[in-house]
């Protein structure tokens, strides 16, 4: 056994020391596992476990959690009211001697990839040509949110990347979209933060537009977000260019969901010929492909 508690024990007992202000004991089954798990390792560290975990019951009170207290801070290891959930790793290792991978903050918890547009030539002289667009790898929580008048969230990397040095030479960004926050929608651990900072910008009632491939899986993506708004090429622009090789056959079954919120927009909303066309001819095009004036519709 570790020579810490578990996360679940230790979750157990947070939750006894918050009822132990309210009474001067609490109890729990010993036949549950986290209590076998802390009879092993009070045992393992000396501390008696009689009379208070008995065969049937474990009966907590102050000074036996005083004592669980002491063998931790005697040991080296987090107290018991140490949130190590939000803790990143060196606040961790500041504050015990074990270290919890799987609890706490990742290296990407609150991390976005940003574009920005080249604001001038602030670059080394090891850099041989400027680039046209910044990427910063940054903690959301650091952005001044209230600076932006909208927030762009870009599906794929590599129009990610190109963001900013695709404008005006493959297509033109809408004013709002080259003033905007634009951040990579990301994958796995690289969304969480993405998640977090559009719901907190979506709370400024400001756009937050996604701009990403136009198929049904996009289409659904944007609908069942935190998002405001989409970016499309116009609509004379897809009529010509979407295709079936870019509506892939897999993304059939997320049809009824778009078809059903396309049906309960009013007739003039901008977005839902859109989503008709490429229901109901199965025709898409990717972002890569996009040319032309942009335009940002709102979704409802």
């Amino acid at each position: 056994m570790s020579a810490d508690l578990s996360q679940r024990v230790r979750s157990v007992l947070q939750r006894v020391l918050i009822e132990l202000t309210q009474g001067k004991s609490v109890s729990r089954s010993a036949q549950q596992s986290t209590m076998q798990e802390l009879r092993i390792w009070c045992e393992e560290h000396g501390l008696e476990t009689q009379p208070w975990c008995g065969v049937k019951t474990v009966s907590f009170d102050r000074p036996i959690l005083a004592r669980i207290e002491q063998t931790l801070q005697e040991l080296g290891l987090h107290r018991l009211d140490d949130d190590i959930r939000q803790q990143d790793r060196f606040a961790q290792s500041d504050s015990s001697q074990v270290e919890h991978k799987s609890v706490g903050l990742t290296p990407k918890e609150r991390r976005v990839l940003m574009a920005q547009a080249n604001c001038g030539a602030y670059f080394p002289e090891w850099v041989s040509v400027a680039p046209s667009q910044w990427v910063m790898d940054i903690d959301w929580q650091t952005l001044e949110l209230s600076v932006f008048p909208s927030l762009v969230v870009v599906e794929n990397l590599d129009s990610f990347y190109q963001y900013f040095s695709h404008h005006p030479q493959r297509y033109s960004l809408p004013e709002l979209a080259q003033q905007a926050l634009v951040i990579y929608r990301g994958d796995g651990l690289e969304s969480r933060a993405r998640r977090a900072l559009v719901k907190a910008f979506a709370a400024t009632g400001k756009p937050v537009i996604y701009f990403g491939d136009y198929d049904t899986a996009g289409l659904s993506i944007a609908l069942h977000g935190d998002y405001s708004h989409i970016m499309l090429p116009s609509y004379e622009s897809l009529l010509r260019n979407a295709n079936d090789l870019n509506q892939p056959a897999e993304q059939l079954h997320l049809c009824a969901g778009v078809s059903a919120y396309a049906a309960q927009l009013v007739a003039a909303a901008p977005v839902k010929r859109y989503m008709l066309h490429n229901t109901e001819q199965q025709k898409g095009l990717r972002q890569q492909g996009f040319k032309g004036q942009l335009y940002i519709l709102p979704l409802t």
